[in-house]
C-alpha cells in the first residue's frame, strides 16, 4: 500500500519559480514504472493550492488494487523544485480484487498516507509550454496540459 501513497505523493509536485506562469493550468499527469500506473488531473492555482484527482493501479500481496483519491495542497515555489503542504485528502474509490474497500480501514491508510507521505519536491523540467516532467525519487511523470 505504501507505493500507492508514494506514487500519488510524487504526482503532486510541482514547478521552478521562473515558469510559475508555466505551470498555472490543469495538467493530466501519467507514472509508469514496474509496479503502478498513475494518472492525475493536477490544477494548479495562482494563489498556490493544487488539487489533483489521483488514479493508481497496481498489484498488492496479489491482488489488484485500484483506487482513486482527491488530494488539496498548498504548493511552494523554490528555486528548479517545488514542494507541497498537505491540506486535504479523500478516497473516492478503492477497488482490491473487484471488491469495494472504500469504507475500509486500507482506505483510511491510503488516505493518511496522503496526508502524512506528501512532504515531496521535484524539479519540473518544461519541454514546450504544454509539456512538463517531473523528476522526483523515482520514475518521471510526464505532463500535458489539458
Amino acid at each position: 500500500m505504501k507505493a500507492v501513497l508514494t506514487a500519488a505523493a510524487l504526482v503532486l509536485c510541482t514547478a521552478p519559480l521562473a515558469s510559475a506562469q508555466s505551470l498555472i493550468g490543469t495538467w493530466t499527469c501519467v507514472r509508469t514504472t514496474a509496479d503502478n500506473d498513475a494518472v492525475s488531473n493536477v490544477t494548479f492555482a495562482e494563489n498556490g493550492r493544487m488539487d489533483a484527482l489521483v488514479n493508481i493501479e497496481f498489484l498488492g500481496l496479489d491482488q489488484k488494487v485500484s483506487a482513486q483519491a482527491r488530494y488539496r495542497s498548498d504548493y511552494q515555489l523554490d528555486n528548479d523544485m517545488l514542494s507541497d503542504t498537505p491540506v486535504s485528502a479523500h478516497v473516492n474509490k478503492l477497488l482490491i480484487d473487484g471488491q469495494d474497500a472504500t469504507r475500509s480501514e486500507h482506505a483510511d491508510t491510503l488516505r493518511q498516507g496522503l496526508l502524512d507521505g506528501s512532504n515531496a519536491s521535484a524539479k519540473v523540467t518544461f519541454t514546450s509550454e504544454n509539456y512538463m516532467i517531473l523528476t522526483a525519487e523515482s520514475a518521471p511523470i510526464n505532463c500535458v496540459r489539458m
